[in-house]
């Protein structure tokens, strides 16, 4: 069993067998937001276990669109276009009586596969208003993406109502401050988001 990818939270496993092992995260309620958003119709990979501490999920091949937008960067805007089609169709799933967000929905978790785009790492989904979703991408942007990233969130932007986005901007940071895995030099530029 080898790593395959790390995040900050999570280590995945490649089980050789077409699945992965993903650890990290409450298993069981990511699990049960990846079924929810699947059976939407939306672009999850199938979950085929869930253990006490992990996930065995599909393996999808292909890159990230992190990776691929290194490797072409004249796709910037056609990649931006598509983080937020995958933003407007899961925010139509309705879940718990508001919208399905991810709340970690940006370029390193949206997967380019040969059959087309799949959303990975759900840790932080749940129910809400999808203008947080969007202004979260937008710090998460600003605080990690440097100055590819700010490129990037310029026509991401543009497809979504910017009073709206401004409006959830606070709550956006907030929730960005909460989370440990955040350095300080992140919190610092989240912080002058506000200002």
């Amino acid at each position: 069993m080898r790593a395959i990818a790390a995040g900050r939270a999570s280590t995945v496993f490649d089980l050789g067998d077409g699945t992965v092992l993903r650890r990290g995260g409450a298993p069981a309620r990511e699990a049960a937001v990846m079924e929810h958003a699947r059976n939407a119709g939306y672009p999850v990979p199938a979950v085929h276990d869930v253990r006490a501490d992990a996930l065995v999920l599909e393996k999808i091949e292909g890159p990230t669109m992190l990776e691929d937008l290194r490797a072409h960067p004249q796709r910037i805007e056609d990649h931006a276009r598509l983080l937020a089609q995958l933003h407007h169709r899961l925010h139509s799933v309705s879940y718990r009586d508001a919208s399905l967000l991810h709340l970690d929905l940006h370029p390193l978790n949206v997967l380019l596969s040969p059959a087309g785009p799949v959303v990975i790492d759900w840790t932080n989904a749940r129910a809400g208003e999808p203008a947080l979703d969007v202004a979260l991408t937008w710090v998460i942007g600003v605080t990690s993406g440097g100055g590819a990233g700010r490129a990037f969130l310029r026509p991401f932007l543009a497809e979504f109502d910017s009073e709206e986005i401004e409006r959830a901007l606070p709550a956006a940071v907030a929730f960005r401050l909460a989370d440990p895995n955040v350095t300080e030099r992140e919190r610092e530029t989240a912080r002058g988001m506000l200002h």
